[in-house]
């Protein structure tokens, strides 16, 4: 029996609807309730510094409710569609799509199917916690406490010309410096994997292991630079528009 994909699914929900009024409504419905509840923690986390004696203003408490979203709960969320988006792309490439010249579809244009049951050895999953653990580290070390980003827009402002630079200088800082960075890490330290899996000589299991981990690994490098991204926006519009 085929895999419902994702599309079929969308159009069960609202059926009879064009796609962009589904979406539409979509988020009429998702965003009242998310902007009220991010309000509803921020409030609470005032109320818990001040239970514990700390001073903290409301600007610092929505970063920082934000910032702990973003790394612990998107983060996982953007890695999980990456994750399957690399592996369409990956089955579309073995089933020769992209020889006759055809161009690499705009991501996440298309309808995929969920990813293949990957084996995972138990040195691979603990590889992965601490790989999550250090990543969310990272966010939140970078972007919780908003004078960070008060520091980084510093330094975009002192070496950008104008808003136009200075959006450019910010992508590359936060988005395009870990996505460039993290995938060079990532070639380099699976190349071996990778002669392994292009040789042909291996077992399908293990092929399937090996080419498991290089779009498991891409995928979170990506998802992190997104996260990382959309961390910086929302510190950036926080501290201009309510500092």
């Amino acid at each position: 029996m085929p895999r419902t994909t994702s599309t079929s699914k969308r159009k069960r929900f609202l059926p009879g609807l064009q796609e962009p009024l589904r979406s539409i409504l979509l988020i009429l419905v998702i965003t009242p309730p998310s902007v009220i509840s991010i309000g509803a923690l921020s409030i609470g986390l005032l109320f818990a510094a001040e239970s514990l004696g700390r001073n903290l203003t409301f600007e610092q408490s929505l970063n920082g409710v934000l910032a702990v979203l973003m790394a612990c709960f998107f983060l996982p969320l953007a890695h999980a569609g990456t994750y399957r988006w690399f592996w369409h792309i990956e089955k579309r490439r073995q089933a020769g799509h992209f020889l006759s010249g055809a161009s690499m579809p705009d991501a996440f244009s298309e309808p995929t199917e969920p990813p293949p049951a990957v084996p995972i050895s138990p040195g691979q999953r603990a590889l992965y916690a601490l790989l999550y653990l250090a990543a969310i580290g990272l966010l939140l070390f970078v972007y919780l406490p908003l004078g960070h980003q008060e520091v980084i827009q510093g330094f975009i402002a002192r070496f950008s010309s104008g808003r136009a630079s200075a959006g450019s200088l910010a992508a590359l800082l936060t988005a395009w410096l870990p996505l460039l960075g993290g995938m060079a890490v990532v070639m380099l330290a699976l190349e071996g994997d990778m002669k392994k899996v292009r040789s042909g000589l291996l077992e399908p299991s293990e092929t399937l292991r090996l080419q498991g981990r290089v779009e498991w690994l891409g995928a979170f490098v990506t998802a992190f630079a997104m996260t990382s991204l959309f961390c910086f926006f929302f510190g950036a519009m926080i501290a201009r528009y309510l500092g």
